[in-house]
């Protein structure tokens, strides 16, 4: 595991030769400053509806937009879609702020389309157009520019080690996804060193066993139970309904199985349907929840899905349904949070965020944006304590046998579920809080 760090770039002098550029109009505002301050070196800059192919550059100007933080990265890869037939190098501009992650788009576009350069442009502040200038054909990197004419780019820090926990502070802990899997592993393990209560929210229904059926984790077994139950009862259920009634009941036993695991670890526990991707779900579970417990002090946000496809066949609906939980869910739980009272911050983030993964592009924007919400959080709440766990693949999560076998021949170790809530728990209590974001991959050693 090592920490992100930043390294201060300094621009070579003057600028590139390119000739050209072009600058998508999805922002007139900043589209028009741009052109402007690359017409008085005297380059040629043309503000496009969509890129023509006549310009070696083109820089896309749809994240500053107004819109959603859905609908703007959206935008964004569907801007890259007809930029790639031009076969020019495309940069993408951002504010540097908690909802900006473009810098998951490019890094996967690398990695899907070779033969196109593709950065970000992460705009701190109010950075002078003209500041573009001494850095457009000087680098292939992703960086955040700031209005002092300087960059910074992210790499990887030194290794990390496991600090011990000193003190186990009790709190009200809202965990969610964190009733089933991964996320279930974690908050077993940082019960038994934090204790406490927590609140385990997710989308699935506490859903009892069906009666007469004997209990099984194997969904192929439980398949053929219920069908034969379902006869003996003069039913004829379809297949469909049935597949759907199994996995609530395993959903069920398995989430009743992860809070009588906290309890056993010495926290307390209880089970709240709630769906991060509705703000109005999340609303009504949170005054719950202040209303019963109190202030939540800890917030450890894992929810999520995948949907991969590759950027040319990615449609829009597929990167919403990513977005919903995990990006837009955690603006939901923040804006409705107290935030004061937070003193532990723990996101579940991807390793696809820090370097791109073919066929993830909205995973890794998501992700990115959970990166950067986590540094601002970091900075406004001094308070607590804030990490991103930037997750390389697990030993079970959404990990099935195909992907492992994946993994296993890119020579990618999968991470186990004992190390990984261990590395969780150690982090997120004691670890240092400079390491803001970590990308896990490896396991610790236990010396």
């Amino acid at each position: 595991m090592r920490a992100a760090r930043w390294e201060v770039v300094v621009p070579q002098s003057g600028h590139s030769n390119i000739g050209s550029i072009e600058i998508t109009n999805a922002e007139p505002n900043a589209a028009a400053a741009i052109a402007g301050a690359f017409a008085q070196t005297g380059m040629i800059a043309s503000i496009v509806t969509s890129p023509s192919g006549a310009a070696p550059y083109v820089l896309f100007t749809e994240a500053l937009a107004e819109g959603s933080v859905t609908s703007r990265h959206w935008s964004a890869l569907s801007a890259a879609r007809q930029a790639r037939k031009s076969g020019a190098s495309l940069v993408f501009l951002q504010q540097a702020s908690a909802t900006s992650g473009l810098e998951g788009l490019s890094r996967t576009l690398r990695r899907e389309w070779p033969e196109c350069q593709s950065i970000c442009w992460s705009l701190i502040d109010a950075v002078p157009a003209e500041n573009l200038i001494s850095w457009l054909g000087n680098t292939s990197e992703d960086l955040w520019l700031s209005a002092d004419g300087l960059a910074r780019r992210a790499v990887l820090g030194e290794l990390v080690s496991p600090r011990p926990i000193a003190s186990s502070p009790q709190g009200l802990w809202l965990v969610t996804g964190g009733a089933r899997g991964v996320t279930a592993s974690c908050a077993i393990e940082f019960a038994r060193h934090a204790g406490g209560t927590f609140i385990l929210a997710g989308r699935s229904a506490e859903t009892a066993w069906p009666e007469g059926v004997p209990e099984t984790s194997d969904l192929k077994a439980l398949r053929g139970l219920m069908a034969t139950s379902a006869v003996k009862r003069g039913e004829k259920p379809s297949p469909a309904a049935i597949d759907k009634a199994a996995r609530a009941a395993i959903a069920g036993l398995e989430i009743r199985a992860t809070l009588a695991d906290i309890r056993t670890a010495g926290g307390q526990a209880v089970y709240m349907p709630m769906d991060t991707s509705n703000a109005a779900s999340v609303e009504a579970v949170l005054a719950v929840i202040q209303s019963k417990y109190g202030a939540i002090t800890g917030l450890v946000h894992g929810a999520g899905i995948i949907a991969d496809r590759l950027v040319e066949e990615k449609t829009e609906d597929e990167l919403a349904r990513v977005f919903a939980p995990k990006a837009e869910g955690l603006f939901h739980l923040l804006s409705r949070l107290d935030l004061s009272a937070l003193r532990h911050v723990g996101l579940f983030s991807s390793a696809s965020a820090f370097f791109g993964n073919r066929g993830q592009s909205d995973y890794a924007m998501a992700n990115a944006i959970l990166a950067n919400a986590g540094r601002a959080l970091a900075a406004d709440l001094p308070q607590a304590r804030v990490k991103v766990f930037d997750w390389g693949p697990w030993e079970g999560g959404m990990v099935d046998a195909t992907l492992a076998s994946h993994f296993k021949e890119q020579g990618v170790p999968l991470i186990p579920l004992a190390e990984g809530a261990r590395i969780f728990a150690h982090e997120l209590l004691a670890g240092d809080p400079s390491d803001v974001e970590l990308i896990v991959g490896t396991v610790w050693s236990e010396e």
